[in-house]
């Protein structure tokens, strides 16, 4: 086994581990990164279909207030460009569809006025947090002792039932959980990262840009600045710690440093073995930051063949085993992509049939929405965020009742010398890749201030970032 020397370890390649040690290289420190896949990006994923085409599986979007990202794309010499909007949405409801144009779908004065009232109370409640410890907010442990389902369903919070079916609907895909499994104090964690649930369900606010390339050229990018620093295929089996030095094992390194940061899914970081143990508040509050279920399909036609009949390639439809759609062509206009996806319990059903008999369920969804051409694309790839052994789902863990107002001290506290990075402890952008960026970020200045005026270590190699 191949033993290294430095002054930090980052246990993890995604957006939030590369961002960390980049920052430190940046610094003057030396720097090992270890990661468990073939590949960086952890939860973004540059998948390549048979005739060429490379789409981004995970996450793929930048939006307004996404600032870390977009100047990382103009650091690394990325483009980025608009997402296609013109024409209208479908929102299909009871077996129609109902095309509209904007924010908001045309269902009536009396949805819309319940929609937005739930959301006006929900963005005035989760302005009550305080960003970095919403646990002690006033009525911080009811909250957390119900569930952002109760919520909805209660018709004095939205009094409208279209309104709570869009509205589950909604919540469903931010967490890719079902809502009756999510605290709202948990919901209103996220929201306040954004400024509100408003900011995550407008579209046109998170989803604005894509990356030219994709998101995960981005983190490959990242990592080609810290050269032989990346240790890819290397999953991180113990982490011993004292109160001179850590060691991280991995299966083919072992690694001494100062200090570590531990920059995976908090499911993840959960399964490592610590000794001495982690206290109990964080080994517990690990165990409970769960993954969302989330399957996510791109089909590919010869030509987006939606925008002729002037529709933006975005779609919800609640009832369907495919509530959401898409356009995610790339900037040349061609082949035609768009991406779908299942998430939560009806995830799970899909799941659980076989491959030829979900494709057509899928294709049939599909063609609901935007006639018997979207049946036959030429190509189709599912990716199954929760059967990959390095995420286990996707693509925000979410923090089911009870957990925050018990373990939430823990969530970005360090342990000694370990010091922790997600999205999921993100104050701002909470879910998002920017949120990864920015705990990335916040964790790497954790340990430089630790460190000053420490000494460099000695033993890695790889070139300046």
């Amino acid at each position: 086994m191949e033993q290294v020397q430095a002054d930090v370890c980052v246990v993890g390649a995604g957006f939030a581990g590369l961002a960390a040690a980049r920052r430190l290289v940046r610094a003057g420190h030396e720097v090992v990164v270890v990661e468990a896949r073939d590949r960086v990006g952890g939860r973004v994923w540059n998948r390549e279909l048979p005739d060429g085409t490379v789409v981004s599986a995970g996450g793929t979007w930048l939006g307004k207030g996404q600032d870390r990202m977009f100047q990382l794309c103009r650091e690394l010499g990325l483009e980025v460009y608009p997402q296609y909007e013109r024409g209208d949405q479908i929102l299909r409801l009871d077996g129609v569809n109902h095309r509209y144009h904007g924010a908001l779908p045309t269902v009536g004065p009396r949805t819309l006025i319940a929609l937005g009232l739930a959301m006006s109370r929900l963005r005035l409640m989760a302005r009550r947090l305080p960003a970095d410890a919403p646990w002690r907010a006033p009525g911080a442990r009811t909250w957390d002792a119900r569930t952002l389902g109760q919520w909805i369903s209660d018709p004095l919070n939205v009094p409208s039932p279209t309104a709570r079916t869009l509205l589950r609907a909604t919540m469903n895909l931010l967490f890719c959980a079902d809502p009756a499994e999510v605290s709202l104090l948990g919901a209103l964690t996220l929201a306040r990262g954004g400024g509100g649930f408003g900011y995550y369900t407008d579209s046109r606010r998170t989803e604005s840009h894509l990356v030219d390339g994709g998101a995960p050229e981005l983190a490959r990018r990242m990592a080609e600045q810290l050269g032989e620093r990346v240790h890819l295929s290397s999953p991180v089996q113990r982490i011993t710690h004292d109160g001179s030095a850590v060691t991280i094992v991995s299966s083919s390194l072992a690694v001494r440093a100062q200090r570590v940061i531990v920059a995976t899914p908090p499911v993840l970081a959960g399964r490592i073995s610590f000794d001495p143990p982690l206290p109990t508040a964080c080994s517990h509050l690990l165990q409970r930051v769960v993954p969302g279920v989330i399957i996510r399909v791109h089909t590919v036609y010869d030509q987006p063949f939606w925008r002729e009949q002037q529709l933006s390639g975005q779609t919800l439809a609640p009832h369907s085993a495919v509530p959401i759609t898409i356009d995610q062509t790339p900037r040349s206009g061609h082949p035609g992509v768009l991406s779908s996806y299942a998430f939560s319990t009806g995830a799970l059903r899909l799941e659980r049939l076989a491959p030829a008999a979900r494709r057509e369920i899928w294709l049939d969804a599909l063609a609901e929405r935007f006639g018997p051409e979207a049946r036959h694309p030429t190509q189709y790839l599912e990716t199954d965020w929760s059967s990959q052994q390095w995420s286990l789902g996707g693509m925000v863990g979410h923090f089911p009742p009870g957990v925050l107002t018990n373990y939430g001290s823990a969530l970005r506290k360090p342990v000694g010398r370990i010091h922790w990075a997600s999205t999921e402890s993100a104050t701002l952008m909470h879910g998002l890749m920017e949120g990864a960026v920015r705990s990335g970020e916040r964790a790497a200045q954790e340990v430089l201030t630790a460190l000053a005026p420490g000494r460099r270590a000695v033993g890695t190699s790889g070139g300046p970032p």
